[in-house]
């Protein structure tokens, strides 16, 4: 009786996708494309967008921090000063 619940179990893990031997080889997934090809470059993409939106936060940050020490000095053309 263990053994056929032990099967079962088996059975069930390997359709949902769980561990256990696949029958299309160890490395290929659903759509034959093998596992974790596109991970890293998702991955690269991901760090390169918020690498990029921190570099243009902090640009923009610290354009703003010059317009506001330009204005609490009390000068009159602090638009045309900064770049």
């Amino acid at each position: 009786m263990a053994e056929r619940i032990t099967d079962r179990l088996k059975r069930i893990t390997r359709e949902q996708g769980g561990a256990g031997e696949t029958p299309s080889g160890p490395g290929s997934a659903k759509g034959g494309a093998p596992r974790g090809r596109y991970g890293p470059l998702v991955v690269v993409l991901v760090v390169a967008v918020i690498a990029g939106a921190g570099w243009w936060l902090v640009r923009t940050m610290q354009a703003d921090s010059k317009l506001q020490d330009c204005v609490m000095s009390g000068r009159k053309n602090c638009v045309e000063s900064t770049p």
